[in-house]
């Protein structure tokens, strides 16, 4: 059982899953270009369906490293009430861990979705491109994940580790 967390350790928490969540970060993004750039590279057509359907692997290649990362990381720093689960209890975290971050997914999709296909081509000072992906893919990518990034904090803090009270 876990006492009630200070404001202190509440905030200590935010900046674990924030350092969690940027190496998570990283991984879904590397995952991403890879997929896009070098993996299904190869493979893209100049039709809008094959590139849709590209994206959408290459998202969710990446948003399922991230996850992996995300969830190691989660349980070993981030929460104190996922040290406390053992055994079908920390199975049963990681389904709800993979529920709150399936929503987020979907969350992902969707607004990757919208920005890319949507969305006028991006220019910033001139550059149309980034990496060699579109600049309103990156931006679309750092959106979602910020949006995605509030809805895991909550999910994960008051659902998939919310700790046992001492009342």
């Amino acid at each position: 059982m876990q006492e009630k967390q200070t404001k202190k350790q509440i905030l200590y928490e935010i900046f674990r899953f924030l350092i969690v969540g940027a190496v998570a970060t990283l991984a879904d993004y590397f995952v991403f270009y890879l997929m896009r750039n070098f993996i299904l590279a190869p493979y893209l057509v100049p039709t809008k369906a094959f590139n849709a359907f590209s994206l959408i692997t290459a998202t969710a290649a990446g948003f399922a490293s991230g996850l992996l990362v995300n969830w190691w990381l989660s349980v070993r720093f981030v929460f104190a009430a996922a040290k406390e689960k053992t055994g079908d209890a920390l199975k049963q975290a990681f389904f709800k861990f993979f529920a709150v971050a399936l929503v987020g997914l979907v969350l992902t999709e969707a607004g990757m979705h919208i920005f890319v296909f949507a969305l006028p081509e991006i220019t910033i000072g001139g550059v149309r491109e980034i990496l060699d992906l579109p600049l309103k893919e990156w931006i679309a990518k750092i959106v979602m994940t910020a949006i995605v990034l509030v809805w895991n904090y909550l999910g994960r803090k008051f659902w998939v580790f919310k700790a046992e009270r001492n009342e």
